[in-house]
């Protein structure tokens, strides 16, 4: 499984109730489809750059979770429709990224010359 960052912007005029209704649902999600929720953090009510839907200010939630390849577009499919998500970012955690290993590969040019190059092995 990989490890997600998901980060959400929901309608600020929602009550606590509302919000957590939206984080529970989301949740359910990632959990009923065999993922973990690794983390959840509030973050509150934030300022926006730019006006999204008439809105100033909106509600961030942090969601750090493992999930099969894949079920990012599920759940994203589910986000779009969900009118209390004003916007959302699913990114792969640049922590779960594991560097391929370097090796040295030596080539011989046309005139039997050899030079050294930098491969990623795979």
């Amino acid at each position: 499984m990989r490890l997600y960052e998901l980060t959400i912007i929901l309608n600020p005029t929602l009550d606590d109730s509302s919000i957590q209704t939206e984080i529970d649902r989301i949740e359910k999600q990632i959990t009923g489809a065999g993922g973990q929720i690794e983390k959840i953090e509030r973050w509150g009510n934030r300022r926006l750059t730019y006006r999204i839907n008439t809105h100033n200010q909106g509600y961030y939630v942090f969601i750090l979770f493992r999930a099969q390849p894949g079920f990012t577009t599920e759940i994203e499919r589910a986000m779009r429709l969900n009118e209390n998500i004003l916007r959302f970012l699913t990114i792969l955690s640049p922590g779960a990224v594991a560097a391929k290993p370097i090796k040295a590969v030596t080539i011989e040019d046309e005139e039997g010359q050899e030079e050294e190059y930098l491969s990623e092995q795979e």
